[in-house]
């Protein structure tokens, strides 16, 4: 059976998808697994060691990194790949259980 992290959303960067303080169900992933476009991720921040963000993966690059988004129609609401780069998919920690488009 796969592993199951509950993760606390903090702030609005994925609104109107979760609610800051809301708990969301995550599948943990191997490193391998495959992560197509749409689904929502817990990933390790590239920046920030200490950092985890949860992020949809708006595309896949043509060299097979992830261009994650947050839901937030507001773009200055979200700190994401936009400042931070596409991220190698091993940075993947867990995908939302409920986080398809």
């Amino acid at each position: 059976m796969d592993a199951m992290v509950h993760v606390r959303i903090h702030g609005h960067s994925m609104w109107p998808t979760y609610e800051d303080q809301q708990i969301v169900p995550f599948r943990k992933t191997g490193a391998e697994e495959n992560v197509p476009a749409g689904t929502v991720v817990l990933a390790q921040h590239p920046l920030k060691p200490d950092v985890k963000v949860v992020k949809r993966v708006r595309h896949v690059t043509d060299d097979g990194r992830l261009f994650l988004e947050g839901d937030q129609p507001d773009p200055l609401g979200t700190e994401d790949s936009h400042n931070f780069g596409p991220i190698q998919p091993s940075a993947v920690l867990a995908i939302a259980i409920d986080g398809q488009e």
